[in-house]
């Protein structure tokens, strides 16, 4: 009876012995773990453009459980970074907003919604090049981001804005102006990530945007509407909603001048609410580069005759408007 007793005791001993001994390995990995990344930390300090730097502290910081806390500084920069974008309507409010965006990402070089924000920021100055980069730092820091299909799009389309640019030596476009309450930004907390799926349509990223399937209402049709040029009252086609080979509905852009170009950037539709947005470029003279986009907010009627709500104009070398349209059948 004794020795069992005795057994039973240094079995206990051993088994406390080996769990303390598991919990000090992993208190000391930990800490090894903080080190390395602090040291990286500090070596990107003094190298902010460092991209290598950058992606081993992405790394490390990946492999870290549980993941490095986000220090106040950073919490700081992202919250004044939004303030900033929201209130921007110009490129020096854009600005503003990309300062406090780059300090978290110093800050905290590991968190990818900073560089998400940061990347939005970029875009939105006409930083095509710096927000390809930052887009593409936010999907190798956020590797489960639920709207990872929609940010790798987004990359694609400004590599092609960016090529047109080039091969054109064009300037960098006039600042989009957002409505602060859409603002696509993500918080500095993790279980904010979720909200940028939503608001990601806000930048033009919803995947075949111009194509929905049609169980709806009847949209069919060249849709109109009327305007005054020269005191005098003018009919303008908005746009045309029809079918392509496979069956799906499409809208189809006015040919007002030969001088422009039009391509629809958003297209959605949800029973009797219909948006459609349509991006103009001028394409002579060479030397100079124009362009802007219509917005569509609108609501079809009971008896289908007309599309009634808000109409927005934003345009870089001209005017911009807001205001309530109603647009009829031709």
């Amino acid at each position: 009876m004794v020795k069992k007793l005795r057994i039973a005791m240094l079995s206990a001993i051993c088994l406390s012995l080996a769990i303390v001994g598991t919990q000090a390995y992993a208190a000391k990995k930990s800490v090894a773990s903080d080190d390395t990344l602090e040291q990286y930390v500090d070596e990107l300090k003094p190298n902010p453009t460092d991209v290598a730097i950058r992606k081993k502290i992405i790394k490390q910081a990946l492999s870290m459980k549980p993941a490095p806390t986000v220090p106040e500084a950073a919490e700081r920069n992202m919250a004044r970074g939004i303030a900033f974008f929201n209130k921007a309507t110009d490129s020096t409010g854009f600005k503003k907003a990309i300062v406090e965006f780059e300090a978290a990402t110093l800050a905290a070089p590991w968190l990818g919604v900073a560089y998400y924000n940061l990347g939005i920021a970029q875009e939105k100055s006409g930083l095509y090049p710096e927000a390809i980069q930052s887009l593409k730092l936010y999907l190798l820091a956020s590797p489960d981001a639920k709207n990872a299909r929609e940010v790798k799009n987004k990359i694609y389309a400004l590599e092609v804005d960016l090529e047109e640019r080039q091969a054109a030596k064009t300037p960098p476009p006039a600042p989009v102006i957002s409505d602060a309450s859409k603002a696509p930004l993500m918080g500095a907390k993790a279980d904010l990530a979720i909200e940028s799926e939503k608001q990601l349509k806000v930048i033009k990223m919803p995947p075949q945007a111009q194509e929905k399937k049609s169980t709806l209402p009847n949209y069919f049709g060249v849709w109109a509407f009327k305007d005054t040029a020269r005191e005098e009252e003018i009919t303008v086609q908005a746009f045309e909603i029809g079918k392509n080979a496979a069956g799906d509905l499409v809208v189809i852009p006015p040919k007002r001048s030969a001088d422009y170009v039009a391509s629809v950037t958003v297209f959605e539709i949800a029973d009797r609410n219909l948006k459609v947005q349509i991006k103009w470029k001028m394409t002579s003279p060479k030397e100079y580069w124009y362009f802007k986009t219509e917005s569509y907010d609108l609501t079809l009627s009971e008896d289908g005759a007309k599309l009634s709500g808000s109409y927005n104009q934003r345009s870089y070398g001209g005017r911009n408007v807001d205001i309530d349209r109603t647009l009829f059948r031709q």
